[in-house]
């Protein structure tokens, strides 16, 4: 505490030093100038011309507490007084004079060859005055009197005149009845030349402009920068403490503030310089507390911050009582001063950001601190000291504010590098999760549904409760992951719309359809919507939108109905949707919008759809109301810009002839069905290249018609949205008449929702595809689709070898048929078979060189794939193992191994009763790998292992044994061995070189 105490001192006793320094410099600065002696200012030796201004200083003649003219003040008794100075200070026949008094001042200036025109400047007349030359009123501040009636008004002033004679008089009239100081002639009155006395004046002004100027875009610029940000409380004092500057600025020196607003009560300017003052030092000690808080004692600041407010409630007071204070104001900002140093010093022992830039600060506070006292108690201008120095002060700051935002600011920079790391983390892992979310729950959905569906008579009540709790969980789980998708992207403004004119009843009339495979509860979706009704909105958000507000109502409602209606409203289209359902309480109608808001009565869910509802209907320029009763029902209303259909631009743009016949009738025939006209040509250039004969139509009437010219058509490609008939609707029937197998439906849409996904399943289509669409991908699909039609004809009739693989007919058509079934009841189970069943067949498709060599793996995994196919067929009568101690990364010609496998389950097994069993054995002896196909069939007798091996090599009987004995003599040692026990079954063991690489091999 001690040391403490020394600190403080220390400071004190350096700051004084400091004060009489600056007091000593200000003297010496100070250029010798005539002095006025006995009254009168010789100035016959003293050139104008280009010089200095002089200060009337010295000795003036007073007459006390009365105001005279020149022709009365001889004969008043006078004294010789000191000027500049308080006239409490003169001693006039041993007494003092009052501090509430007038007196006139005379001084005789003597010239010699002046110019034509002089000028005087005043600074400090307490508190009113009056200049007399030669008996002319010459210039005036305020309105003298010697009583309390007169009217204050101390502020500088510039007057010029032209001197008539060598001998000059100058009178002064003075009153103050207010100042508690005292009043009189405070500061000097200074005499020139025109040029000299313009541009003293404009000096002083220049001064005072830039003091205001730095400290007013501080103010500006801190202020500005805390309201945008409303954080780092100091920047605001700062702000504050730059404005208090600013104040006092245009209160002293010049008083500018009173050449600005000259009506202004002298009264109420009086309080504006005493406020200013202490304002200096209660926000600057506010600034610095604020800056180091950590540093600063709490007791004494809050007792100068009270300290400071009581003052600043004193300056408010009458002029007599406020100014008898102005020393204790000065006292206030010099313990603050002291104070702000003192936690300067430990700022900076302590190593503090920044903290070596404020002792600077706040020296330069010093200096102006001393010249302003001084400038008020004594004869010292504001402009005694240079411009720099505001500068200098205001760059010590703000360098020290920039050191501890930048610190800050790179301290936020790492953090929120952090933060959009983990964001970007968060991102993917939302992204990637939500993906791999939707596979199993689709999956869940449709294995349950189709168990729910296939078994309903066998399950108990309670069983079949409990499978429909498993579907309706998992459809939402399937919905939070949309909405969550769909939130973030509007939360970040990442979503975009594209405004067109939409076909709203096709719209609606394709989301109710979704709706009808969707409910399974006593409600109906009635579409009152007309034809010919468009609206301006993005299709697919608007298909979101009234999805989200139907499976809403469908949610809420139990039983009845649920109605979409469309009115027209000036030039705005109002979409409602209507139920029956439980309502909504008045209490919570206002939140109904709000994310994750949820009531008592809700079913389940987050509360996002309607939130994500309203954000779409923002964007696209539209609105969203809701009205409610309890236990009637609830509406929702949308209102959008309307359109005419005219609007739509691929409308006028281009135009197709209907139907539209393209390309070789006896080439494979497609049907495209799209109401736009340009996406017909695009499909109609796309696919006219792989040589198809395409018939284009624009409606699902026309599709059907078509059909029905066209028995032999072998695929159909349709767009969901299509006026009058939409894409499910032709679907629909056209399943009346052909299997999927028979005739292949590709169906198109803009829409990405897994329902319209499910839905056009459901309706019948084979395929589904988004658009906008990839070439390279709907030519393949398209290649597919064909492909499996035509295998689906042809099975049955091929009995001939498929690539070497002992495949036959029958095997194709019963995986198809397969894969058809599971699509079903099993769509996880039929995608997975499809993959393997295209593995097995780009495997087998592959073998081209006999000298080629493939990974171990690819020969491996071409094994499983076929493996898996036959197992999901006949999941209770194959049991397959592998064993391989180590993975080897080898190489081995193609399709050496898959034959024997597939030989082992096919021929083995189809006559085993009960479990059969098939081992792959892998070992690596030495330089050899030695593998080991075990099965538990049948056997081969000996009679069928000789006609094996004499196989003619030319008769193209698949990829067989004897072809896999061809290739092994191309490899060094290699060879196959067959052991069979008929009725105990086949060991068939294959060795071959160990290869690292295709080159060895070669």
């Amino acid at each position: 505490m001690k040391k403490s105490y020394i600190k403080i001192i220390t400071i004190i006793g350096l700051l004084l030093i400091s004060a009489f320094a600056l007091n000593s410099i200000l003297v010496k600065e100070k250029t010798v100038s005539p002095k006025a002696v006995g009254g009168v200012l010789d100035l016959r030796n003293y050139e104008f011309d280009g010089a200095e201004p002089i200060e009337m200083n010295g000795e003036w003649e007073f007459v006390p507490n009365k105001l005279v003219d020149s022709t009365a003040f001889d004969k008043q008794q006078s004294y010789q007084v000191e000027v500049p100075s308080l006239w409490t200070n003169y001693d006039l026949d041993g007494q003092k004079l009052s501090k509430y008094t007038s007196g006139t001042y005379r001084l005789k200036i003597l010239l010699n060859d002046s110019p034509e025109i002089l000028g005087i400047k005043t600074t400090n007349i307490r508190m009113s005055n009056a200049i007399y030359i030669d008996g002319q009123l010459l210039g005036s501040s305020g309105i003298p009197a010697e009583d309390s009636t007169y009217i204050p008004h101390n502020i500088p002033y510039v007057s010029y005149f032209s001197p008539n004679d060598k001998e000059l008089e100058m009178i002064v009239q003075v009153a103050n009845f207010d100042y508690a100081s005292g009043g009189g002639i405070l500061g000097s009155i200074f005499i020139g030349d025109q040029d000299g006395i313009g541009n003293l004046r404009d000096r002083s002004l220049a001064y005072d402009w830039v003091t205001i100027a730095a400290f007013s875009t501080m103010f500006i610029y801190f202020l500005g920068t805390f309201l945008h940000a409303r954080i780092g409380v100091e920047q605001l004092f700062f702000s504050l403490f730059c404005f208090a500057n600013v104040l006092y600025a245009v209160s002293h020196g010049e008083k500018v503030f009173l050449e600005l607003f000259p009506a202004t009560s002298y009264a109420f300017f009086e309080r504006i310089q005493s406020v200013s003052s202490i304002w200096i030092g209660l926000f600057m000690l506010c600034f610095f507390h604020s800056s180091l808080k950590q540093f600063a004692n709490k007791r004494i600041v809050k007792f100068l911050y009270i300290v400071g407010v009581l003052l600043t409630g004193s300056a408010l007071l009458p002029v007599k009582i406020n100014s008898s204070l102005q020393i204790y104001y000065s006292l206030y900002i010099f313990i603050s001063l002291v104070y702000i140093i003192y936690i300067q010093i430990i700022a900076i022992s302590k190593r503090a950001v920044g903290a070596s830039y404020l002792i600077f600060s706040s020296f330069t506070i010093f200096i102006y601190f001393t010249v302003g006292t001084l400038n008020v108690s004594a004869n010292y201008a504001m402009n005694s000291l240079p411009p720099l120095f505001p500068f200098i002060c205001l760059t010590m700051l703000s360098l020290y504010i920039s050191h501890r935002f930048m610190d800050s600011f790179l301290q936020k920079e790492e953090l929120s590098n952090a933060l959009l790391r983990v964001d970007k983390l968060k991102d993917g892992v939302l992204a990637k999760a939500s993906h791999e979310f939707r596979t199993p729950l689709h999956g869940i959905i449709a294995i349950s549904q189709s168990m729910l569906e296939d078994r309903k008579s066998s399950l108990s009540t309670e069983e079949e409760e409990k499978m429909g709790l498993i579907v309706g969980t998992a459809q939402r789980l399937s919905k939070l992951v949309n909405d969550i998708l769909d939130y973030s992207k509007l939360k970040e403004g990442e979503l975009r719309v594209r405004i067109t004119p939409v076909d709203l009843f096709a719209l609606t009339h394709v989301v109710v359809e979704t709706f009808t495979y969707m409910i399974d509860k006593d409600v109906k979706v009635i579409n009152h919507v007309q034809r010919g009704q468009f609206v301006m909105a993005d299709e697919e958000r608007l298909r979101q939108i009234l999805f989200n507000l139907i499976d809403n109502a469908v949610k809420y409602t139990m039983h009845g109905k649920i109605e979409i209606k469309c009115d027209e409203h000036e030039e705005n289209l109002v979409i409602t949707v209507s139920d029956t359902g439980i309502g909504i309480a008045s209490e919570n109608l206002k939140f109904v919008f709000e994310p994750f808001r949820q009531y008592s009565n809700a079913t389940g869910g987050t509360g996002l759809g309607l939130s994500v509802t309203k954000e779409l209907v923002q964007i696209q320029g539209g609105t969203i109301t809701v009205n409610s009763v309890v236990n009637k029902g609830t509406n929702f209303s949308v209102t959008l810009p309307k359109a005419t259909q005219l609007n739509k631009p691929t409308k006028q743009s281009f135009s197709l002839p209907i139907p539209s016949v393209n390309g070789n009738k006896d080439r494979k025939k497609i049907i495209i069905a799209d109401d736009d006209h340009v996406n017909l040509k695009v499909l109609i250039d796309t696919l006219i290249s792989e040589d198809y004969f395409i018939v284009a139509v624009d409606s699902g009437k026309a599709v059907l018609e078509q059909v029905k010219k066209h028995p032999d058509i072998d695929l159909v490609i349709l767009d969901i949205m299509m006026p009058e008939v939409s894409g499910y609707e032709v679907c629909h029937q056209l399943r009346k008449s052909y299997l999927p197998s028979e005739l292949p439906i590709l169906m198109l849409t803009a829409a990405v929702r897994p329902e319209d996904m499910i839905a056009a399943f459901h309706s019948g289509a084979n395929d589904f595809l988004h658009k906008p669409l990839d070439t390279a991908e709907l030519k393949t699909r398209i290649r597919n689709l064909l492909l499996m039609k035509e295998s689906s004809q042809n099975a049955v009739k091929m009995e001939v070898a498929f690539l070497q693989a002992q495949i036959k007919p029958h095997f194709i058509f019963n995986v198809l048929n397969s894969i058809l079934s599971l699509s079903y009841i099993d769509l996880d189970r039929a995608r997975t078979m499809i993959t393997d069943f295209a593995n097995f067949m780009r495997g087998s498709f592959s073998f081209e060189n006999t000298h080629s060599l493939v990974p171990l793996e690819k020969e491996l995994s071409l094994i499983q794939s076929y493996v898996n196919i036959q197992r999901t067929r006949f999941p209770e009568r194959l049991v397959w193992e592998v064993q391989m101690e180590d993975p080897l990364h080898c190489f081995i010609p193609p399709l050496i191994l898959q034959p024997i496998v597939e030989n082992a389950i096919v021929h083995g097994l189809k006559m085993t009763e009960g479990q059969g069993i098939v081992k792959l054995t892998v070992i690596r002896e030495n330089d050899f790998l030695v593998f080991q196909i075990t099965d538990n069939g049948t056997g081969i007798s000996t009679h069928k292992l000789q006609q094996i091996w004499n196989v003619q090599q030319d008769t193209g009987q698949s990829v067989g044994l004897q072809n896999i004995k061809k290739r092994l003599k191309y490899y060094e040692n290699a060879s196959i061995q067959i052991t069979s026990k008929e009725h105990k079954g086949t060991i068939v063991e294959l060795r071959f070189p160990f290869i690292q690489s295709e080159k060895e091999g070669e």
